[in-house]
């Protein structure tokens, strides 16, 4: 084994190594450029999912905020329909913040307030 034999060697082991970080580095610039820019593929720019309440095997109510106005929307596996717009908007809160009883009780006063419009 020569000494241009280990050159060529080394040679090829860091010519791998380099198109590993650039490939590295490539797909996080392509990730962060047009995957988790907001607005894009993601929806997060205009519209949030604040809470969601499963009501039966297709079925959920869902409060949403579009731009700052929040609605309670009952979606099926055959239809979306916006249910009432929330007087008072409750905060965002994160996934592991969110409350059972704060959305429960959004959705009885809205049942109050179907029950005293009938």
């Amino acid at each position: 084994m020569g000494s241009s034999d280990v050159f060529s060697i080394i040679l090829a082991l860091l010519g791998t190594i380099g198109v590993i970080v650039l490939t590295y580095y490539g797909s996080r610039w392509y990730i962060e450029r047009f995957i988790k820019r907001p607005g894009s593929l993601s929806g997060e720019h205009h519209m949030k999912v604040i809470e969601r309440l499963i009501v039966g095997k297709n079925g959920s109510i869902i409060i949403v905020d579009i731009q700052g106005v929040q609605y309670l929307v009952g979606v099926t596996e055959h239809n979306i329909q916006i249910l009432s717009q929330l007087d008072e908007p409750i905060p965002y809160q994160k996934k592991q913040e969110l409350s059972k009883e704060s959305f429960l009780s959004m959705v009885k006063s809205f049942s109050q307030k179907e029950k005293q419009n009938e």
